[in-house]
């Protein structure tokens, strides 16, 4: 059988969801009885991390934004950066599938720390998304 490949687009579903739930722990950090430092810190860190999952994630412009996955037989997932590298990893069975969204936890070989990514409708074609959807419910193997 063929390969599966998925090409993303950027997400500006995923962009809303993100710019909304930062900006809802913002405000929510923003009426806590804190000292003005500490508030301040941590609505700092929210604004980083915002800017580094829209970049990385949403808008795809990050230097480490997947852009492009290869779903194989054997179960292994080749993922390309903005930056063209090529990265081979394997899709771990806490990844999550529902019609909405799917959410592909990837550990890179010879590497400890995973990976996540998000992928909305809007994020990819929908045929193929439907087909991403239908391989991670039954033809991957979490096991191999």
């Amino acid at each position: 059988m063929m390969n599966l490949i998925i090409r993303r687009k950027p997400s500006h579903l995923l962009a809303a969801i993100l710019i909304a739930a930062h900006m809802a722990a913002a405000i929510l950090i923003g009426i806590l009885p804190l000292s003005l430092l500490i508030m301040s810190v941590i609505i700092v860190l929210i604004f980083i991390s915002l800017t580094y999952y829209l970049r990385k994630d949403a808008l795809l412009v990050a230097n480490n934004a997947v852009t492009e996955l290869v779903l194989t037989d054997n179960n292994l997932c080749v993922v390309t950066t903005r930056s063209n590298k090529g990265i081979v990893c394997n899709i771990l069975s806490s990844s999550f599938v529902s019609p909405y969204l799917t959410v592909l936890i990837l550990q890179p070989e010879g590497n400890l720390l995973n990976d996540s990514i998000t992928i909305l409708p809007d994020g990819i074609d929908a045929e193929t998304f439907r087909q991403l959807r239908v391989w991670l419910r039954w033809k991957w193997k979490p096991d191999e």
